[in-house]
């Protein structure tokens, strides 16, 4: 019942969402498959099938973090120490599978098996745990209703689960030694949890297909011209995009340190939904952060060009409470840090 509703979530999501994310969410729901069958089949060890299986399914928690940062974190970064991490999860599980057949009964290999055994279990709990913490970190930021949504769903659901299997897999093996079929209840309960997570993801992703399209979008403008032509209305509220952008431009809001989107929507006089409806939509912005990096960054090139500030002082004057936020933000959008910058510039 479970593989069948994966079965379904990936066609569904290759077929109505040709871009990298729905491939991603398909190979997610392939590794899944393959955690199943490799949990429920009875196969030998060490067989061509058993060992295929299992490389797709130590691959499904990386795959969800992977699918987490894309579509929660809006800036995009290189993934180089997951993808170390991941192989090391491979190196570790051949190193334990090869390194210590014939060795059982040696204390020292006992121990060192164990630790082949358990670091790659909590690489692979590490992931999903970091993705549940994505899914948190930006929802306050977020402009984006549909994915605000979505993030409670994504915490409660698929990442709650993965971190299920993945703590499961290590009960499994530790009782499995002193309770005869062990690991029994846990593939059952396992997949449960599954497949009930999955029908309800599938009737929800159904139901809901505009706002499916939104969170899986690859562009930002998608979003904006979306709800235009759903909504003739949205793009009349120009008089109050006007007051955000002299909050912002002239009464110079984004140099309080830690602002927030309800602060800035009681000084224009707005709802705060209506404040973040105008900021993604008008403004076409997918989160906060990105809207007051645009106006930081900004002033910080200037004084940077115009005064002789060190780095420290011009992070705190433009809103920063924090000199490493400060140089990350400042380098994603000039491509170099505040002194290269400098340096760049003849300062």
């Amino acid at each position: 019942m479970a593989i069948s509703q994966f079965v379904f979530l990936a066609a569904h999501f290759l077929i109505r969402y040709q871009n990298t994310t729905g491939k991603m969410v398909a190979g997610l729901c392939l590794c899944t498959i393959a955690y199943l069958l490799n949990e429920s089949l009875d196969l030998a060890d060490g067989s061509l099938v058993n060992l295929g299986l299992g490389i797709m399914a130590t691959a499904a928690p990386f795959l969800l973090w992977l699918i987490a940062s894309r579509l929660f974190v809006d800036e995009r970064e290189k993934h180089t120490f997951a993808w170390l991490a991941l192989a090391l999860c491979y190196v570790l599980d051949v190193y334990r599978a090869v390194g210590f057949a014939g060795n059982e009964n040696s204390a020292e290999s006992t121990i060192l098996e164990l630790a082949a055994y358990f670091v790659p279990q909590l690489i692979l709990l590490g992931f999903p745990l970091h993705a549940i913490y994505l899914a948190i970190r930006g929802y306050e930021s977020d402009l984006l209703e549909e994915r605000r949504k979505f993030r409670i769903a994504f915490i409660t659901g698929l990442g709650v689960v993965v971190v299920f299997i993945v703590t499961c897999d290590i009960l499994n093996d530790v009782l499995q030694g002193g309770l005869a079929g062990g690991g029994d209840p846990y593939v059952i309960l396992a997949s449960l949890c599954l497949f009930l997570v999955a029908l309800i993801f599938n009737l929800g992703s159904i139901q809901s297909s505009n706002s499916t399209l939104k969170i899986v979008s690859d562009n930002a403008a998608v979003d904006a011209t979306t709800e235009s032509i759903v909504n003739p209305a949205a793009g009349q509220d120009q008089s109050l995009v006007r007051a955000i952008e002299r909050a912002m431009e002239e009464d110079k809001l984004y140099q309080e340190p830690g602002l927030t989107i309800a602060e800035l929507a009681t000084h224009i006089g707005v709802l705060e939904y209506k404040a973040r409806q105008l900021i993604n939509k008008s403004m076409q912005y997918k989160n906060f952060n990105q809207f007051l990096n645009n106006y930081r960054i900004s002033e910080a090139c200037q004084l940077i060009n115009s005064t002789k500030y060190p780095v420290s002082r011009i992070a705190m004057d433009v809103g920063y409470s924090s000199l490493s936020v400060f140089n990350r933000a400042f380098k994603e959008r000039t491509g170099a840090t505040p002194s290269e910058y400098r340096k760049q510039q003849g300062h």
